[in-house]
């Protein structure tokens, strides 16, 4: 196909460990320059990205490093070097004319202690401990176990590490493996021995994994920019997929970022579903299921997951109804599968039970301790403490009228009525308690006075998303005056998550000001949901700019500029990006 073909041959370096080339669902990721004597290996784990090896290999002098998505080549002296992916945490690495390559070495090894296993004619596995630095993770140390297979060569032994001589003809040819948390010589053992014989299987086995990732991809865009920014998209997003041990190994895990934040938050793997649903079923079903299997017995999902702990402080929005209730309306009933829908029914239901009894205050809404909680992390909004939040409730109604619908599917018609008005009840509450008529908006609320706080944010647009019941008119009085209105959110830069005006309005302060793209897909969807087509038009256009003019797709954007900010190469903005491009080609499937 096309798009795996540009894919394949996308040019890119990965020169720092958020940008890691870590394909094939991969816990470790190469990192290295253009001109380097070696790649470093980096782990992704349990809410770290950490160094294990600096470098991993190094060659007798500088190369100059041309690195592909499909694979890498390193060039220096007369040696040529090139080095492909196979398997996950498992890679090949081919030498022509080379000089031998020291792999492993004592003094480059971040992992304390490490040493020696066994050591075989042609096979070397070292083990060690890589320190966790994250306070929070209970455990200070996680086990790694590295093996190495030389194929054509010989392997010495070097001081606790090892030396890769090529043959007489200056050839060489070997495979690297690696496992985390759960480790297993003769696992490492059976991974080195199943490399493929030449570069070409490995090559071969990448371009099965990018077809099975991203095959169900159809647009690319024409634009030579946008092009190149698609294509980041879908490499940064394929890479954040990743196997991870322990708690998270029942399924594939999709992180957000994998140098910044690796671990699987559930807000942000809603969003990032909106491209893994157009890329592979296999996928996205695979990321909602697990987080519809980590909703604890008493409903609750914490704020985010690793492969051994969790932060079980806060929790995030109640987004997988969503999430998931697209995924089937896409792909239908029976492609999704009786026992998906089966899972999903029950974790939203104990999810929004959680909420409605751990979460619950006196006024019948939820309440919100925290902006960690509702992922906005410092807004204004909670400069005063806790707050009737007009978006976790609008979540959480969403949600429940999700329940309904999978519960119907399920054949559980008296369950799906039981939602329906419980949603219904819940939601002409939102009106009675959080909406103020006179100004025709909605805001947080006091949990203790119900007193509406009247801060003008982007989020007192989401009861709208939701499908509050207001009358028709005021719906479209609100998305005009505000939504669409160039003093509010509708500026060069639409959608902020303050509004421009407000005296606490920030453009470059992480939520407060700044343009989210996760809060302004939820603003495209309203703007649909209620018959704005250009309206909704001309705001796609605005944001694809910003991303395609920034190329890097950072985790946020400056809302006077446009300028990126926080991580780059961040899932839900990849995600949004690739949703966008394949408008034209959703309507097309649809028609």
């Amino acid at each position: 196909m096309k798009q795996i073909d540009e894919l394949l041959s996308l040019e890119t370096f990965h020169a720092r460990k958020d940008r890691s080339l870590s394909p094939l669902y991969s816990n470790f990721g190469l990192c290295f320059d253009a001109q380097t004597v070696g790649p470093d290996l980096y782990l992704h784990y349990n809410r770290e990205t950490r160094a294990v090896f600096s470098p991993l290999f190094s060659f007798d002098a500088p190369c100059a490093a041309n690195s592909a998505f499909l694979s890498t080549r390193f060039v220096g002296g007369s040696g040529a070097y090139e080095l492909c992916y196979y398997d996950t945490d498992a890679f090949v690495l081919r030498g022509e004319n080379a000089s031998p390559v020291r792999m492993f070495g004592r003094e480059s090894c971040e992992m304390q202690p490490s040493w020696l296993v066994s050591a075989e004619e042609n096979m070397l596995l070292i083990q060690g401990y890589s320190r966790n630095a994250d306070d929070r993770d209970p455990d200070e140390f996680v086990p790694v176990l590295c093996g190495l297979r030389v194929m054509t060569g010989t392997l010495r032994e070097d001081d606790g590490g090892a030396v890769i001589l090529p043959d007489r003809e200056g050839n060489l040819y070997a495979a690297v493996s690696f496992e985390v948390l759960e480790i297993s010589a003769q696992r490492v053992k059976e991974t080195l021995l199943a490399a493929p014989a030449d570069l070409s299987g490995a090559k071969d086995a990448m371009r099965r994994w990018a077809e099975d990732c991203a095959g169900g991809l159809q647009d690319i865009p024409a634009d030579p920019a946008a092009r190149r920014t698609f294509l980041t998209a879908v490499s940064g997003l394929l890479m954040n997929l990743t196997k991870a041990p322990g708690d998270l190994s029942r399924c594939i895990s999709a992180f957000p970022s994998r140098g910044g934040y690796p671990t699987l938050f559930l807000w942000d793997s809603a969003f990032q579903n909106l491209a893994y649903e157009l890329m592979s079923d296999q996928v996205a079903a695979d990321t909602l299921l697990q987080l519809a299997y980590a909703v604890r017995s008493d409903g609750k999902i914490p704020q985010f997951l690793c492969s051994t702990w969790v932060r079980p402080h806060y929790t995030q929005p109640a987004l997988l109804g969503w999430a998931a209730k697209r995924f089937v309306e896409r792909v239908g009933a029976e492609m999704a599968g009786a026992e998906f829908i089966r899972t999903m029914a029950s974790a939203l239901a104990r999810n929004n039970e959680w909420w409605l009894t751990q979460r619950i205050t006196k006024f019948g809404l939820i309440c919100c301790p925290h902006g960690l909680e509702t992922g906005q992390d410092d807004s204004p909004r909670f400069d005063f403490g806790p707050v009737l939040a007009v978006d976790m409730n609008s979540y959480l109604l969403s949600q429940m009228r999700a329940t309904a619908y999978f519960c119907r599917l399920s054949g559980d018609e008296a369950g799906a009525a039981e939602w329906e008005t419980r949603a219904d009840s819940f939601a002409a509450r939102m009106v009675e308690l959080l909406y103020d008529e006179e100004k025709n908006l909605f805001f947080d609320a006091d949990p203790e006075t119900g007193e509406r706080r009247s801060l003008v944010t982007l989020s007192s647009l989401i009861p709208l998303w939701a499908g509050v019941p207001l009358p028709q008119e005021k719906i479209w009085a609100m998305i005009e005056d505000y939504l669409l209105n160039e003093n509010y959110f509708f500026g060069k830069v639409p959608f902020p998550s303050v509004a421009y005006g407000e005296s606490v309005y920030e453009p470059a302060h992480w939520w407060r000001g700044p343009l989210w793209m996760p809060t302004a897909w939820l603003m495209l969807e309203t703007l649909e949901k209620y018959g704005y087509a250009s309206q909704r038009a001309e705001a796609v256009q605005r944001l694809y700019r910003i991303m395609k003019e920034d190329g890097t797709l950072h985790e946020h954007f400056n809302s006077a500029t446009g300028e990126g900010l926080g991580c780059d190469e961040q899932g839900w903005t990849a995600a949004i990006f690739i949703r966008l491009t394949q408008e034209e080609a959703i309507a097309r499937q649809k028609s």
